[in-house]
């Protein structure tokens, strides 16, 4: 890809991720050109790579579509991302490998003040970071990097709940992850099993009442 096309590129992605071009919003060649200042060769190019990363889909003669996070992709990844929270968790109870207690500390105070600043965005990224913290005790590169493919995709799925249903329960994660915390400080591995499944019980019944299919 050409400067230029990586320029769009990362814009357009931006853009989608930050939930500023929304899912079901129909995008143009024309109006992106015209947005971005450049012709639209390189948006053509950003738009593809964007298509084959799932993020849109081209429709013949119509622009491009803002694909939707369905509620089972989004249920697969954090089923993923709790497989790899939890196996960390029982290295750790082992004895193999150790938490960084001040890391997590760090991420989830700057997660509840973002919260208090009502800065979701900034809530939500100091809340992917202290999930990526635990999962770093693994000391498994594999799980880091899928973590991290993945990392958007939640991000966008947060941004578009936000801005959508701003009437929902919001922040939710500040009680889990101090919770998670204070089980690790006190050693308590076995109890982070618990909270687990129940806050995962709990974003099944969210998604289910806010009509995320």
């Amino acid at each position: 890809m050409s400067s230029l096309a990586v320029k769009a590129y990362e814009e357009i992605r931006r853009k989608i991720i930050y939930a500023e071009f929304l899912p079901g919003e129909i995008l143009s060649e024309n109006n992106l050109s015209k947005e971005l200042d450049m012709s639209r060769t390189p948006i053509r190019d950003a738009l593809l790579r964007l298509d084959s990363e799932g993020f849109i889909k081209t429709l013949k003669n119509r622009g491009v579509l803002v694909k939707e996070l369905s509620y089972k992709e989004i249920l697969d990844i954090l089923a993923l991302n709790n497989c790899m929270n939890l196996y960390a968790v029982d290295l750790v109870s082992k004895g193999v490998t150790s938490f960084d207690i001040e890391k997590l500390q760090l991420h989830l105070d700057l997660q509840l003040k973002a919260t208090e600043n009502d800065d979701y965005l900034g809530y939500t990224l100091q809340s992917i970071l202290f999930g990526r913290t635990l999962i770093e005790s693994s000391q498994n590169e594999i799980m880091l990097k899928t973590y991290d493919s993945l990392r958007d995709k939640t991000l966008q799925f947060a941004m578009v709940g936000w801005k959508l249903k701003p009437k929902a329960k919001h922040y939710s994660a500040n009680d889990f992850n101090t919770r998670i915390l204070q089980a690790i400080i006190s050693k308590e591995y076995n109890k982070i099993y618990q909270l687990t499944e129940e806050y995962t019980s709990y974003n099944h019944g969210r998604f289910i009442h806010y009509g995320v299919t």
